[in-house]
C-alpha cells in the first residue's frame, strides 16, 4: 500500500475528479428532465456530506479491513476514497447500472487513479459470496423506485392502501430479502453496516432471526443525493 494521503489531500482530489465527471451523461442517468440541471444544485453538497460520512465511518472501522458498498453512485465517492486513500482500506463498490460506472471509470481515468479505485458492474450479491468484509453500505437500495417500485412507494408514502399491489408488493419484498440476506451473510463478524433509516428493518429482521446481536446508533447523517438520513449498526 502507497503512503496514506491527508483528508486535505483526499478533498482536492475529489474535487479534481467531480470536475472530470460528465454531468450530463449522469443527469440522464439519475433524473428524467433536466438532469443536469438538478446536479448543478446538488454538486456543492456530495463532496462535504460524503466526506462527513467518511469521518463519521472511519472513527469506527479498522484499519486493513475491507467494505462492500451495495449499489454504489456518484453519493458514494467520497466514502470511497477515503477509505482507500486516508485509511488504506479496500474497498468492493458495485453498481448494476454500466453507463453509470463508465462515466465514474473515464473520470477516475482522467485524474491518473485507473485501477485505484474501481466502479464494478454487477450484483453485490455475487460480490458477497466470496466474503470477508467488515463493513457493509447498503444506502437507498431497496427505496430506488426503479428497482423496486412498489417497496419505495411504500417506504415514501406515495401510495394509498386502495391502490396497492399486493402481490407485487410481496415478491418485491422477497427479492430484498433475498438479496438483504445475501450481502448480509458475507459480512464478518462483528462487522459494521452503513444504511438509511428507511432500511435499516431489512437487517435487524435478518439479526433477529439469526440471534445475532445489533446495535443502532442514534446519530443520523444527511446524504447529499437522495436526502436519506443515514447511520451506523455494530452487528455481532
Amino acid at each position: 500500500m502507497s503512503e496514506l494521503w491527508s483528508w486535505d489531500r483526499c478533498e482536492e482530489t475529489l474535487n479534481k475528479l467531480f470536475e472530470a465527471l460528465d454531468w450530463e451523461a449522469l443527469g440522464k442517468i439519475y433524473f428524467h428532465d433536466d438532469g443536469e440541471e438538478h446536479w448543478e444544485e446538488l454538486r456543492p453538497r456530495v463532496v462535504p456530506l460524503g466526506l462527513d460520512w467518511a469521518r463519521a465511518l472511519l472513527q469506527r472501522v479498522p484499519e486493513g479491513g475491507v467494505s462492500l458498498y451495495a449499489g454504489a453512485g456518484i453519493a458514494e465517492l467520497p466514502v470511497l476514497f477515503a477509505e482507500r486513500f486516508v485509511r488504506g482500506r479496500r474497498v468492493i463498490a458495485c453498481n448494476a447500472r454500466l453507463r453509470e460506472c463508465e462515466v465514474i471509470e473515464k473520470a477516475i481515468e482522467r485524474i491518473g487513479l485507473t485501477g485505484k479505485v474501481k466502479m464494478r458492474h454487477g450484483d453485490a450479491a455475487e460480490a458477497a459470496k466470496q466474503g470477508g468484509y467488515d463493513h457493509l453500505a447498503c444506502v437507498s437500495v431497496f427505496s430506488d423506485p426503479e428497482s423496486y417500485p412498489w417497496l419505495s412507494a411504500v417506504a415514501y408514502g406515495r401510495i394509498a392502501p386502495a391502490q396497492l399491489d399486493v402481490e407485487a408488493f410481496v415478491k418485491e419484498r422477497e427479492k430484498a430479502r433475498a438479496f438483504a440476506a445475501a450481502i448480509f451473510g458475507g459480512m464478518s463478524k462483528p462487522g459494521w453496516i452503513t444504511t438509511s433509516v428507511e432500511e435499516v428493518a431489512w437487517f435487524v429482521e435478518l439479526c433477529e432471526r439469526n440471534k445475532i446481536a445489533y446495535a443502532p446508533d442514534e446519530d443520523t447523517l444527511p446524504t447529499a443525493v437522495v436526502g436519506d438520513p443515514i447511520g451506523f449498526m455494530r452487528v455481532g
